[in-house]
C-alpha cells in the first residue's frame, strides 16, 4: 500500500515555517488547507471515491452500454475527480502564503540543493 505520509509532514512544515516567519500569529482558518484533518487520509478517501467510480463505469460499459449507469458514474466521477483538484490548489495556494510571508533570500542561478539533503530526484 502506498502512504502519503509526507503530505502531513508537509503541513507540520507549513506550519513552523509560518509561526517562525510571520511577525504576527497566524489564523489558520484563513488557509486553504484544512490544518485539522489528515491531508493523507483526505487523499487516499478522495482517490478511493474516484477508483470506485471508475470502476463503475467499466463495469456499466461492459454490461451492455448500461448508459445510466454510466452517466451516473462519469458524474460521480467528475465531482470526484474536482475534489482531488479542490485537494492540490489548496496546497498549491498555502505553498505561496508560505513563500509570501516574512523575509526569504533569494535563490541564486543554477541553485541545487546539497547532496547531503538526499532528496528524492525525479527520473
Amino acid at each position: 500500500m502506498t502512504t502519503y505520509s509526507f503530505l502531513d509532514e508537509m503541513k507540520r512544515d507549513f506550519i513552523d515555517i509560518l509561526n517562525r516567519k510571520s511577525p504576527m500569529p497566524i489564523d489558520f482558518n484563513d488557509l486553504a488547507i484544512n490544518y485539522n484533518e489528515s491531508l493523507e487520509t483526505s487523499l487516499v478517501r478522495y482517490l478511493t471515491l474516484l477508483q470506485s467510480k471508475a470502476e463503475l463505469l467499466a463495469q456499466a460499459k461492459v454490461n451492455d452500454d448500461d448508459e445510466l449507469a454510466m452517466q451516473s458514474a462519469l458524474l460521480r466521477l467528475r465531482t470526484h475527480a474536482m475534489s482531488l483538484s479542490s485537494f492540490f490548489d489548496a496546497i498549491v495556494e498555502d505553498t505561496e502564503m508560505v513563500l509570501r510571508t516574512g523575509e526569504w533570500v533569494e535563490i541564486p542561478e543554477g541553485y541545487e540543493p546539497p547532496k547531503h539533503y538526499k532528496y528524492l530526484t525525479p527520473k
